[in-house]
Order: structure tokens, then C-alpha cells, then sequence
């Protein structure tokens, strides 16, 4: 009898611990059923995030991403920086899964685009735990710049004379060792690929196992600023990595040079 009695008991345990287990896992935000949408906010370049996910019994069933700037134009196959674009879908697969934005792994190269799409899916599930299926308010494009009478407002750009190649360049090594290299892709009189790494003397760049990692995870960033603003002086220094940045406007002002340099010396066609 003290047997059975001590099995019952045992049994009750068990269920009790199954059932506190089961409780866990359910709590958590509650989502009511919808459409959801949540927007990041923009950059320092005005590019921001935006998401639409769809709520079903509880749970996110699809999630749709997008980068535009604050014109509303979408990063699409003629961005330059296309791992940026090509994220996206990973990025949204990845969250059905998880259920989580805060579980999506970012991605080498789409650092950026990462923070932006957590940004945007947790102000949408923020809503989703309200049920507020209101949109963000319309996008309103920057105010034109004021003309000024030397013409200063006129796109950089082209006052650039590029010439099309592929350019190298780096700096000198420093106390430690290491050095900033270079190559650009000139394509259309625009920058059209950015490569740049940290190499120590053996010419083995800075990976994960490298103590500083800000240094080598800010490079991919640095190379997205350059493609977007193509002015090695617009992009901006990333807190932690300010020795990064300066070599790598070192190394893109010199390669830039080089291609000027090339346009410069190229012999003018005589007309007939």
C-alpha cells in the first residue's frame, strides 16, 4: 500500500513539474491576430526600416522587410551595396523561425540592415501586443538644401572624374603591426565595389579571434558608407573603432586619387 501510495505521489510530481514546464513556455508577449507594421528610425544617411508581419493564432506566420531613404526610394538590385538588399529575405525567414527578433543571428556584411530590421520588428510587435494595426505616418522627404550663389549645393559627385578600373591602396604599418588595404571598383565614373581589410604583417586580416572585434566588424559598415555617400570625407567614424576609420579614409582617398590621377593622364581624342 505505501508503494502505491508512494508511486501516486511520484506521478503527481512529475505531472506538476510538466505542467509548470508547459506554462513557461507559453508565457511570453501575447500577439493578437493581424498586420502589423513598424518602421526603424532612419540614419545618419536618412535610410531606414520597415516591416510588415502578419500575426496568426498567436504567432508571427510572415514578415516582409524593406530599407528605402526618406524619399521612399527602395534599396532594390541597383543599390550598391547589394548584401545590404540581399539580407532581407534571410533576415525574414529567420524571424518566422525564431519568433523572436532579438534570436536573429545578424549576418556578415548586413550589420546595418541587422540592427534596423530588430529595430522595425519589435516597434511592430509592439503593436501586435495592443492590436494596433495603424500604419507609420507618411514619409516626409528632407527639405531641399538652400542655393547658395557658388553653386556649393551641386552633387559632389560630379565634380569627380573617375576613371573606370580598379584601384589599390594602403597605409603604412603601424606600432602593432598592421595595416589598412584597399581596392575600389570604379564602374561608370562612380564607386562601384569597396574591399577593404586589416592586415597584420603576414597579410592575414583581423578575424573573429582578433581582441578588438569593433575594428573588423565596422569594416563592412565603412564600405556600405563609402557606396552610398561615394565621399570617403561623409563617412562617419563608428564609436570604438576611430583608428579603423582613419585608415580606411586613408586608403579610399588615395585609391580615389589614383583614379583621378588616371583620368587626368588619359591623352585627349582629337576631333577631326
Amino acid at each position: 500500500m505505501n508503494r502505491t501510495v508512494g508511486i501516486v505521489i511520484l506521478l503527481l510530481v512529475v505531472l506538476g513539474i510538466a505542467m509548470y514546464i508547459n506554462a513557461q513556455r507559453q508565457e511570453g508577449p501575447a500577439w493578437q491576430d493581424g498586420t502589423y507594421v513598424g518602421r526603424s528610425s532612419p540614419d545618419e544617411r536618412g535610410y531606414f526600416g520597415e516591416i510588415e508581419l502578419v500575426v496568426t493564432d498567436g504567432k508571427i506566420a510572415e514578415a516582409e522587410y524593406e530599407e528605402m531613404d526618406q524619399e521612399g526610394n527602395v534599396k532594390d538590385e541597383n543599390y550598391p551595396y547589394q548584401l545590404g538588399p540581399q539580407s532581407h529575405d534571410d533576415f525574414e525567414n529567420r524571424l518566422v523561425k525564431a519568433q523572436n527578433p532579438d534570436d536573429v543571428d545578424n549576418i556578415s556584411g548586413a550589420t546595418q540592415t541587422h540592427d534596423r530590421f530588430v529595430e522595425a520588428t519589435r516597434d511592430a510587435l509592439r503593436k501586435a501586443e495592443k492590436g494596433d494595426q495603424s500604419r507609420p505616418p507618411a514619409i516626409k522627404p528632407p527639405a531641399p538644401p538652400m542655393p547658395t550663389e557658388t553653386g556649393d549645393n551641386e552633387e559632389r559627385t560630379d565634380n569627380k572624374e573617375w576613371r573606370d578600373g580598379t584601384y589599390t591602396a594602403r597605409t603604412d604599418t603601424d606600432d602593432y603591426g598592421y595595416y589598412g588595404e584597399m581596392e575600389i571598383v570604379i564602374r561608370d565614373a562612380r564607386i562601384a565595389e569597396v574591399n577593404y581589410d586589416e592586415k597584420d604583417q603576414e597579410g592575414t586580416p583581423k578575424g573573429e579571434d582578433y581582441p578588438y572585434p569593433l575594428g573588423p566588424e565596422s569594416e563592412d559598415r565603412y564600405e556600405e558608407q563609402l557606396l552610398e555617400t561615394q565621399d570617403p570625407e561623409q563617412v562617419d567614424k563608428i564609436t570604438g573603432a576611430t583608428q579603423t576609420w582613419e585608415r580606411f579614409k586613408e586608403t579610399a582617398m588615395d585609391a580615389l586619387k589614383q583614379a583621378q590621377d588616371q583620368r587626368q593622364t588619359q591623352p585627349q581624342t582629337q576631333s577631326q
